[in-house]
Formats: structure tokens, C-alpha cells, sequence
């Protein structure tokens, strides 16, 4: 399975837990020490098992709890050195970034989120049919990414981004379904592009960094100001061996490649978390949220208005349980139970290959662009196929869920569908993932 992850990377909206209880009473500053102590333990404990490298931020009542970096090499000349003061890139926050915006230009009378993209991309298939509303929610019907795509992604404008998507294929009829988007929100920067008469990044700069002080953010492209000083470079492992990657590649889109501190994100938090911004931006009831990634790096940043805390993490290690560290950050600054992260020891079960004949077949992710995994049973055991090469020979930890290395937490996990047979829930960096029968 660990093949997998060195083919495919998925920026993917996370959940995270949900809030339960009522308020809590203002910290003191013994409550704030206590909380500082178990975020430090919890971050500790990650990276003394190889599973963070990166800055961790922590407010709660106005009090900063934590502005730590985590580093599993603490020479300083190490490619994997962070600090506090490091600028990460933060991938698909940017988005929130962008939604902001637009909600912006909407309270300011610029624009109508009701409105179809045809206003401003007049000969856009179906754009009649797609709000600005449908892009920003996923609702709009277009595909995770740009398809069919002969030259370098990161060389291509804002317009040849535009024609590209022209050409996409629609998954479902706007606005009846709901799948994660690329290609949607490069629409929602040219909508902004069109708007502000400025490129995303600059427009960013201008309404969001400039205004609030973020004076350690801003874009490797189409920006004026130049204030890259110190990049937190990316890191994957390969063969149990940390390398480094690179912060931009080549399959990317260059319009929203924007950089950002810790420091300089909790202070964009501060400022949606007020009105009438809150209510706009919640992903759900009282909670702004939103994660980032690519090859080698992982982003977090989280809103609770009803226990009123900010957190975030900045990650250039890939191998951070992501899913589970936001869930444990969340519980932490809400005093809920929580483990402490441990290395992992998994024992495997025999299951007979009549029970393993259930599971098999082909499954698809819709979350990784339509990835195909083959279940099959061989020699008594359950292994993985993809595009006809084996990739994994799984152990069974229950009857029901498989893993290949005991030391990673990454599973599968087969679950009842509707038509009496199975979907699979494939683990991966703390993210579930669902494959659906074919």
C-alpha cells in the first residue's frame, strides 16, 4: 500500500470532531500552562516517533497556548529545519482564503454568489447552470482536476487554465451532487481576477495580508511584493528514508501557490471568526476549518467559535496522522479524553479465504481521481492490485480490516453497502477514503 502514496496525492477536505457540551469558562493562566504541557506532550510524542516535523500554533480566550517548532533533526543545516518565523506553503487554504473574498466582494455590493459563472466567462459550457455559490461548495458538477492536459500544469496562465476547464467534462448535473474540486475553485480565482481588475495573489496581498499585518505571507507567482525569506522545504519518506521533495512541481496550477507562518495564519483566523465573516465561512456548526497539502507537506488550520480557540500546524514531513492529530487537537483544548500518540505494534489474525472471497473485487476512489484497487485472494491472503501490479499483500487485523505495516497506521477497512456487498475505507495519513464497489 505504501506504494500507493508515492503515485498519489489527495488535498482533501477533512472533518473534524464534532463539538459537544456547552461553553467554558475564560482560561486562567494556570488552565492556559496546563493546556501548553498536553499539546506539547502530544506534538513530543509525534515527532519522537518520526511522525511530525513542522510549527505548532495554539490560541484559546485571546491566550496563546503554543507557538512551537517540532524538528527531527535539530541541526540546523538540515534540510528539514523549521522554526517558528518558517513560511510553509499552504496549498488549499488558499481556498478559504478565496471564499473569504468573494464573500467580501458580495457584502460590498461587487458581486452576487447567485449569480452563474457566465457573467464573467461568457461561452463556459453549462455556466449557465453553475453558480459562483456551486463552486465554492463543490456543488458545480466539474472534476477534481484538469484532464487531458499534454504540457506542464504549472506553466499554464490563469486563461489557459480557463479553456482547459471549457473542456472538462461534467461529473453530475450542477448542483445536484456534491465532489471536491480543483478545477471549481481556479473559476472562483478568475472570478476574483475579474473583479478586483488584479490577480488572485495580488488582490490577496492587497484585501487580506496587507490589512491584517500578515507580513511573512504571500505567493511564489503573480506578485508584486517579494517577501520569501525562509521556505520550509517539503519532505516525503521513500524506503523508510526522509527526502526531500520539492515545493513546486510540475503537475500543479501556479495560480494560488501562497506561503504563509503559523503566526501570520492565526491572524486571517482572528479576523473571519467575527461577524458577519463567522457565519459565512463555518464548514459546520460553530467551526472554521481547513486543511492543505501536497507531496511532502501537510496544513491545518481550525476555528471553534463556540469554545472559542484557534489551532494550526504546519507539517513538512508528510507522515503526520493527519485526520487523527486534528480530531486529539480539537479534544485537548476542549479537556476531552485523548492518547497520547504511541508507535504502533499491529498483530495480525488468520482469516479463511472464504472470508477473504468477500471482499474481493475492484473498488473505486472517487477522491483520488477515480483510482481503481483490486481485491483478490491469493495463497490465503488478501492482496491489492493496481493498474495490473501487485502493491500490497495485506494482514488481517479484524474481520474486517487489513494492513500492511504493523509499524503504520495505514488500513483498509471493508464496510456494508446498500446492495448486501461491501465498500472499502482505505486509512491513509489519519484520512479515511472510500472506495466504492465496481
Amino acid at each position: 500500500m505504501r506504494q500507493i502514496l508515492t503515485i498519489l496525492f489527495l488535498p482533501i477536505l477533512l472533518m473534524s470532531c464534532k463539538n459537544e457540551g456547552k461553553k467554558i469558562e475564560v482560561d486562567s493562566s494556570h488552565q492556559t500552562e496546563k493546556l501548553n504541557k498536553k499539546v506539547d506532550e502530544y506534538f513530543s510524542a509525534l515527532n519522537k516517533i518520526g511522525k511530525f516535523n513542522g510549527v505548532v500554533f495554539g490560541s484559546k480566550n485571546d491566550s496563546i497556548i503554543i507557538n512551537k517548532a517540532y524538528n527531527l533533526n535539530q541541526d540546523k543545516s538540515s534540510t528539514t529545519y523549521v522554526t517558528t518565523e518558517s513560511q510553509f506553503d499552504i496549498h488549499s487554504v488558499s481556498k478559504l482564503m478565496a471564499h473569504y473574498l468573494i464573500e467580501k466582494f458580495e457584502i460590498e455590493g461587487e458581486i452576487e454568489k447567485s449569480e452563474s459563472i457566465n457573467k464573467f466567462i461568457p461561452d463556459f459550457p453549462n455556466g449557465d447552470k453553475i453558480a459562483i455559490e456551486m463552486l465554492l461548495n463543490h456543488t458545480s458538477g466539474l472534476p477534481r482536476s484538469l484532464e487531458r492536459v499534454k504540457e506542464d500544469k504549472i506553466n499554464l496562465s490563469s486563461e489557459q487554465i480557463i479553456e482547459y476547464a471549457k473542456k472538462q467534462k461534467l461529473l453530475f448535473e450542477p448542483g445536484t451532487e456534491k465532489q471536491y474540486s480543483n478545477v471549481a475553485y481556479e473559476l472562483v480565482y478568475f472570478v476574483i481576477q475579474e473583479v478586483s481588475n488584479k490577480t488572485f495573489a495580488q488582490c490577496l496581498a492587497d484585501e487580506v495580508f496587507q490589512p491584517l499585518g500578515m507580513k511573512n505571507s504571500g505567493a511564489h507567482f503573480y506578485l508584486k511584493e517579494k517577501n520569501l525569506k525562509n521556505l520550509a522545504k517539503n519532505h516525503e519518506k521513500d524506503d523508510s528514508v526522509i527526502v526531500q521533495v520539492n515545493n513546486i512541481l510540475s503537475d500543479e496550477l501556479k495560480t494560488a501557490r501562497i506561503f504563509s507562518t503559523a503566526s501570520d495564519l492565526n491572524k486571517f483566523l482572528n479576523h473571519i471568526k467575527n461577524e458577519p465573516y463567522a457565519s459565512l465561512l463555518q464548514n459546520k456548526s460553530d467551526v472554521i476549518e481547513k486543511s492543505g497539502g501536497s507531496d511532502g507537506i501537510r496544513v491545518e488550520i481550525y476555528a471553534n467559535l463556540e469554545y472559542n480557540y484557534n489551532f494550526i500546524f504546519l507539517a513538512n514531513y508528510e507522515e503526520v496522522p493527519f485526520q487523527k492529530t486534528v480530531e486529539d487537537f480539537a479534544k485537548i483544548l476542549e479537556n476531552k479524553p485523548y492518547d497520547v500518540p504511541k508507535e504502533l505494534n499491529r498483530k495480525s489474525i488468520k482469516l479463511s479465504s472464504d472470508n477473504l472471497k468477500r471482499y474481493a473485487g475492484t473498488y473505486s476512489f472517487a477522491d483520488m481521481g477515480n483510482l481503481e484497487l483490486t481485491f483478490k485472494v491469493e495463497n490465503e491472503n488478501l492482496v491489492v492490485y493496481q493498474d495490473g501490479e501487485k502493491i500490497a499483500t495485506l494482514k488481517a487485523e479484524s474481520e474486517n480490516t487489513f494492513f500492511d505495516d504493523p509499524k503504520e497506521p495505514e488500513s483498509f477497512e471493508f464496510v456494508d453497502n446498500e446492495n448486501g456487498s461491501f465498500n472499502v475505507l482505505m486509512g491513509w495519513k489519519g484520512v479515511k477514503l472510500k472506495g466504492i464497489k465496481k
